[in-house]
């Protein structure tokens, strides 16, 4: 079969109906997107070790004599061993958790696993090695990371099959833009990354730059020729700022703006008086205050008559905002609009916005349906901006003739990506916490300390505090044993903290389920929440003194700094906890003593940029709003530059452009020509 890069996935050898919805649900459609999966790591099977070397990950040939399993129904867990040989020396095999492992080891011939033997007890001993894929030894074997239900070793024979088909088609990239960056062939590169001859690392990743230089290069064309259709665009709307206003704003601030607030609001006034609409970027440290000072934009708008909307990456955050606007605000004319908003709710809604009998709105990627308009549209403030694609932003920005736009962060961002990123955005900072707001404390657990620290913490939670558990996986990964997940977690801490109510989150989580157990624990009634990085942003529960953030060393900087901004919010000193992997890395163990010894999220933002090596390594399976599939902003700062300027030279030289660039451009003008003005 003939597989070209607009092979829809169910056409694959070995996907049906089920993993092509499964496909689909994470953006995978056709063959091409299904490439863009690259393996997360490879391991060297080209030489089976005639010898023991203990401390070194190696291959060899292992013949089973005796094979055991042992299961603890109560704790949900298995023990299983295999007794037997490898290279002339007696060694013995053990997998936690890994049950359906048994059926493999019952095995005539000799089975090949892959792992680290070290000595204990006196004798040999692999914990949780790969049992290597029939077939495979004597290569270079890729793995993959699992997508959803489709695991590791189905992807890798689903793939394999994709590229024995393959056949290049018209290469996406413009020839001035592979000629310039000497891009090898399309199939010829992933041929490469996926069925490597030989385990050259780096030159695997420079062959992947191509494909993330291709997303940037579309993310810079969307950027720029959606910045070039509002730019300068004039003002319609005359703001009004007499004594009834200062009145409005005095009477629902009991407490005094910082200085930074201050100067940040002021610069917002200063833009809504100017001649043109306002594009400002207010980017905050953790617990500067940036919400109190957006919600004063809006105030602004709506005592002027005007409309304003509030877009949310999360349904949790948009309702958290749409409360604590309700206790600001004092007004009725607010509602909040999500994907979990009942029909009819929805529909009164719906009108009084079209009617502008509601003043504000706050909501989720709902307020961007076609079928949401506006009577008069001043005001878009996007939270968490990073969020959210460039389209996704326009859609709601473009639903008036001459809004302004505020977008905000509470992800510091370095000064050469906001050059980059945020080049015609005016920029206001919030760099010092409100005053009042307590230090929080951050220790690093080796793995060794673990099982003390559990302790501690338990004696901790019997005294009545409260806080989260932060894990990297919803379910446990095949790939990686050492990784804990939501799943195993919930069931070990049922027998660590007997009596301690618990409740989770994750990116899988339904609307209704988020709501509840959220509201759960702000009221008490759960005081241990388990999350993946959903509550990454915007949760705010101040009597949540301590964080537990297990294998804390694969995360970035900048992810466990915004992570530790969810507690310290109240009057009691809290201390954030991570949690070393079993086997952390050089570089992982330098990211965790960095952020145990920084607060300053700007200073860790800098310091991400330099020791940046990707996010968080396997927690992908969770749900959440990115814009990119493989590129990295931070660790691609250079490509996403070089893709800058392309990007600028293609629009302002058409003849460069090749079909699909000409045809990627023209779905961005209909987007634009196709929403509705109010």
């Amino acid at each position: 079969m003939t597989i070209r890069r607009d092979t829809p996935v169910e056409e694959l050898r070995g996907i049906g109906p089920g993993y092509g919805a499964v496909l689909r649900h994470r953006g995978i459609a056709s063959a091409g997107d299904l490439l863009l999966h690259f393996p997360d790591s490879y391991l060297d099977l080209s030489r089976v070790e005639p010898d023991l070397i203990p401390g070194q990950d190696r291959l060899y040939a292992f013949r089973v004599r005796r094979v055991r399993l042992r299961r603890n129904f109560s704790r949900r867990s298995s023990l299983l061993s295999a007794e037997g040989e490898a290279a002339g020396q007696a060694l013995r095999l053990v997998f936690f958790n890994q049950p359906y492992l048994q059926k493999n080891l019952i095995s005539v011939a000799p089975v090949h696993v892959y792992g680290r033997v070290e000595e204990h007890g006196g004798r040999w001993q692999m914990v949780n090695p790969l049992l290597v894929p029939e077939g495979t030894a004597g290569g270079i074997l890729p793995r993959y990371r699992p997508l959803g239900t489709l695991k590791g070793g189905r992807l890798r024979s689903i793939i394999a099959a994709a590229l024995a088909g393959w056949v290049d088609d018209e290469d996406p990239l413009p020839e001035a833009v592979r000629n310039r960056h000497a891009f090898p062939a399309v199939g010829e590169t992933l041929r490469a990354i996926h069925q490597p001859g030989s385990l050259e690392l780096e030159r695997i990743e420079c062959l992947k730059e191509r494909f993330i230089y291709d997303e940037l290069l579309c993310f810079q064309l969307e950027l720029q020729f959606v910045r070039d259709a509002f730019r300068n665009r004039r003002r319609t709307r005359r703001y009004h700022f007499g004594d009834p206003v200062r009145g409005a704003i005095d009477k629902r601030l009991p407490f005094r703006l910082s200085a930074e607030q201050e100067a940040a609001f002021s610069d917002i006034v200063n833009d809504l008086k100017a001649g043109c609409t306002m594009q400002r970027l207010l980017q905050g440290e953790v617990g500067s205050g940036k919400t109190i000072v957006a919600f004063l934009a809006l105030l602004l708008a709506s005592e002027n008559g005007f409309q304003g909307a509030f877009l949310a990456p999360t349904a949790i955050l948009a309702r958290q905002h749409y409360d604590n606007a309700r206790a600001f605000f004092g007004d009725e004319r607010l509602a909040l609009l999500t994907g979990a908003t009942p029909p009819e709710t929805r529909r009164q809604v719906l009108a009084g916005l079209a009617r502008g009998d509601l003043s504000l709105v706050f909501g989720t990627h709902a307020l961007i349906g076609e079928q949401v308009a506006f009577r008069d549209l001043a005001l878009v403030v996007i939270d968490e901006q990073h969020r959210f694609g460039v389209a996704q932003r326009a859609a709601l920005y473009f639903k008036s003739r001459a809004a302004d736009l505020l977008v905000t962060t509470a992800t510091p961002i370095p000064r050469t990506m906001l050059l980059t990123l945020y080049s015609d955005l005016a920029v206001s900072t919030l760099k010092r916490p409100l005053p009042g707001r307590q230090p929080v404390a951050t220790r690093v657990i080796t793995a060794g300390d673990r099982e003390k620290f559990y302790r501690r913490l338990k004696s901790e939670l019997e005294q009545g505090r409260k806080g989260y558990v932060i894990l990297p996986l919803i379910e446990p990964s095949e790939q990686y044993p050492e990784m804990r997940s939501l799943r195993e977690e919930e069931a070990l801490n049922r027998a660590r903290y007997p009596g301690i109510a618990q409740a989770s989150l994750s990116g899988r989580s339904t609307p209704g389920h988020k709501e509840r157990a959220l509201r759960r624990f702000v009221a008490g009634d759960v005081r241990l929440l388990l999350a993946t990085t959903v509550v990454e942003v915007g949760i705010d529960v101040p009597d949540a003194t301590f964080m537990v953030i297990e294998n804390a060393d694969r995360y970035g900087l900048a992810q466990l700094h915004q992570l530790r901004g969810r507690i310290g919010r109240g009057s009691v000193r809290s201390t954030c906890f991570l949690l070393e992997s079993p086997r952390p890395t050089e570089n992982g163990r330098r990211r965790l003593r960095a952020v145990a010894a920084h607060g300053d999220g700007f200073r860790i933002a800098e310091m991400d940029l330099q020791l940046r090596g990707g996010g968080l390594v396997a927690g992908l399976e969770q749900a959440g709003e990115i814009d990119f599939r493989l590129a990295d902003p931070r660790k691609d700062l250079r490509l996403l530059q070089e893709a800058q300027v392309d990007a600028r030279r293609l629009l302002e030289h058409p003849e460069l452009q090749n079909p699909r660039v000409r045809g990627f451009l023209r779905g961005l003008k209909a987007k634009i020509r196709k929403l509705s003005f109010s």
